[in-house]
């Protein structure tokens, strides 16, 4: 409970220091969920045509919403902010254990903000979707989508706070080609992750295994991931 009162504190620091990063983070779901709900609109109203595009672009694009703009993620690259960080709070000193508490409190609301905005608008984009399923099967699907993020979420924090800026970089370019290659296995063995998706909200709504089965995924993976971050921690040489 320390623990999560320290990183609710750093939290709070953040979300005071990035009002301006957090308003082009809202920006960016709106414009998201609109070119997507564009896109999703597409394939509702020709479900003939298995397009790997929207596939693609789910696969690739949800887990970004577990993050939110700020100075530090646009300078990882080229000064390296977050092993800066993690020196910093080193030498205050602050545990690995309230660092692993911030960065998940970051990723879940993140996910919360950046989801209600999301799927919020995609469900009136989508027309198609709005008519055709029930609030409750819509939530199922957000939910759905939202449990991959959180579970592809794992591997990022791992990334993320394991690596300095470059070979995190290189990290996050294999998790792309590795959601790529999941859109091109999809496509040649003839389903549609998004349609899939849609169906199982639509029939089963909040009971659908698809929507338990990712977020079971999503739990297992941040638990496996904090685990291995926390001890990679101990050990990483900051400098």
């Amino acid at each position: 409970m320390e623990n999560a009162r320290k990183a609710w504190f750093i939290m709070q620091k953040d979300l005071r220091c990035e009002k301006r990063y957090l308003v082009w983070t809202v920006v960016y779901a709106v414009y998201m969920a609109v070119m997507i709900g564009m896109a999703v609109r597409g394939q509702m109203e020709a479900p003939e045509y298995v397009s790997p595009v929207t596939d693609g672009m789910f696969l690739l694009l949800i887990p970004m919403l577990g993050f939110y703009f700020s100075r530090r993620s646009f300078k990882y690259l080229s000064e390296d902010s977050y092993t800066q960080m993690l020196a910093y709070f080193r030498a205050l000193p602050i545990s690995d254990h309230v660092i692993i508490s911030y960065r998940l409190l970051q990723m879940f609301i993140a996910f919360s903000i950046n989801g209600i905005v999301f799927f919020g608008i995609m469900f009136w984009t989508a027309e198609p979707m709005r008519s055709g399923m029930s609030l409750a099967g819509y939530a199922a699907f957000a939910l759905t989508w939202i449990g991959y993020g959180l579970a592809i979420s794992g591997p990022y924090m791992y990334f993320e706070l394991a690596n300095h800026g470059k070979a995190y970089f290189r990290s996050t370019l294999i998790l792309f080609g590795g959601a790529i290659a999941a859109t091109v296995v999809i496509k040649i063995c003839g389903g549609n992750m998004l349609l899939y998706s849609i169906e199982a909200g639509a029939r089963w709504k909040l009971l659908s295994p698809l929507m338990w089965g990712m977020l079971a995924a999503a739990a297992a993976s941040l638990t496996v991931f904090t685990r291995l971050t926390r001890l990679k921690l101990r050990s990483r040489d900051l400098v």
